[in-house]
């Protein structure tokens, strides 16, 4: 699958903060389409004030955003992983605990 068509599967998730949806908004900034994978890079660090509680509130945000991406995609793409583009963190896939 070619990047533009994964940003417009990810056109189909909303920010429920903002009701918009998150390649519009800018928090999708980049998707790497490659043999074995695909990387889709957000900017949530950058987005998000450095403040603790702010950081805190926006969790469970990113947590939801995260979770409709993996439906939006799971089964029309093969093995992803989705890393914020300033702190390299990993979202998905999930690790098991």
């Amino acid at each position: 699958m070619r990047a533009e068509e994964i940003l417009n599967l990810l056109r189909n998730v909303r920010n429920p903060f903002t009701g918009m949806d998150i390649v519009s908004e800018g928090l999708v900034t980049k998707v790497v389409v490659e043999e074995e994978r695909t990387i889709i890079y957000v900017a949530f660090a950058r987005n998000t004030p450095p403040q603790p509680f702010a950081m805190a509130v926006n969790w469970p945000v990113q947590a939801k955003i995260i979770r409709e991406m993996a439906k939006v995609l799971e089964g029309k793409l093969g093995y992803f992983e989705v890393i914020d583009d300033m702190t390299l963190q990993r979202y998905y896939p999930f690790e098991e605990v």
